[in-house]
């Protein structure tokens, strides 16, 4: 209470957006699994089983809405959840690669092999981290100090290349880029991404993200059926779920989303599954449960 005659007392701070937000108690283990910087991990759950979940660019730990309702969901069937950290995570795409993502996902494979006794793992990959899902498998599939791979989710399999070249300055930043790449000047920074994050992108990852027939080009409508299948190829015998959101929002106009998953699970052969989760968006926003029992239900039948 102010003294008489003094100034009143201040009102309270405005609630922010967060404190508004009814965020879960997750509770787990966070662990080191390699060198450099950003190599940790957390793990829900002490089964010898783990679902390893890799986000999308500029995601992190607990990327998504539906990390907690998978987490009680694998905990319940006898798995684990282990979402990584990568150097690629939050600003760190713009200076990392797909060899460099599935290189630090093995380290991780290897550790819970070698640490935790894991008997298999399956990796989830959202949005770009579909691109890291697919590139593991062609590098370190056969892998024997790796956890066992038993199957792959891709949630949200979506063309950076298509996506991004619907938006305005992309050509011109591409255009750049190649400059660059043919002056020797790859690993240097062509942009700062100030419209998303403010993340430096070098000229070699620009390219592989939004120029046609780049590294990270994998899911694009406009690959022929003989190059999805030489990408997709190394998941033939490994079942692979490739999950669609129904309001997916990250695709040019007019794209026949439902054709493209169609495709995806031909190229993968006879074990790949595809399912939709109707109503939901890019993260599976407003379908978390939805979207959770859909993985959980495909992992608990591996």
């Amino acid at each position: 209470m102010a003294a008489s005659g003094g100034p009143p007392p201040l009102p309270p701070p405005p609630a922010t957006p967060l404190a508004r937000i009814p965020l879960p108690l997750v509770q787990g283990t966070l662990f080191r699994y390699g060198s450099a910087a950003a190599n940790v991990a957390f793990m829900s759950g002490r089964h010898p089983r783990h679902v390893v979940l890799v986000g999308g660019l500029t995601d992190g730990l607990l990327f998504a809405g539906y990390c907690h309702p998978l987490a009680a969901r694998l905990h319940a069937a006898g798995w684990s959840l282990v979402q990584a950290l990568l150097s690629s995570c939050h600003t760190g795409y713009g200076l990392a690669s797909l060899d460099q993502d599935a290189d630090e996902l093995h380290q991780l494979a290897t550790h819970l092999r070698a640490e935790w006794g894991s008997q298999g793992m399956v990796i989830v990959g959202h949005s770009t981290g579909c691109q890291d899902a697919v590139r593991y498998a062609q590098r370190h599939r056969s892998s024997s100090a790796a956890a066992p791979l038993r199957g792959v989710v891709l949630q949200a399999p979506v063309s950076d290349v298509e996506w991004l070249a619907t938006q305005a300055g992309t050509e011109e930043r591409v255009a750049a880029a190649r400059r660059m790449a043919a002056e020797g000047r790859g690993e240097e920074v062509a942009f700062r991404a100030f419209d998303i994050d403010g993340a430096a992108v070098t000229a070699r990852r620009w390219l592989s993200l939004a120029a046609p027939g780049g590294d990270d080009d994998m899911f694009s409508s406009s690959l022929s059926d003989a190059q999805l299948a030489a990408v997709l190829g190394p998941l033939r015998g490994l079942p692979a779920l490739v999950l669609l959101s129904g309001e997916e929002e990250y695709l040019p106009p007019g794209l026949d989303y439902l054709a493209v998953g169609r495709r995806l699970v031909q190229a993968v052969g006879p074990s790949g599954r595809l399912e939709v989760v109707q109503g939901a968006t890019h993260a599976l926003d407003g379908k978390e449960e939805e979207g959770a029992a859909v993985i959980a239900d495909f992992v608990a039948a591996l």
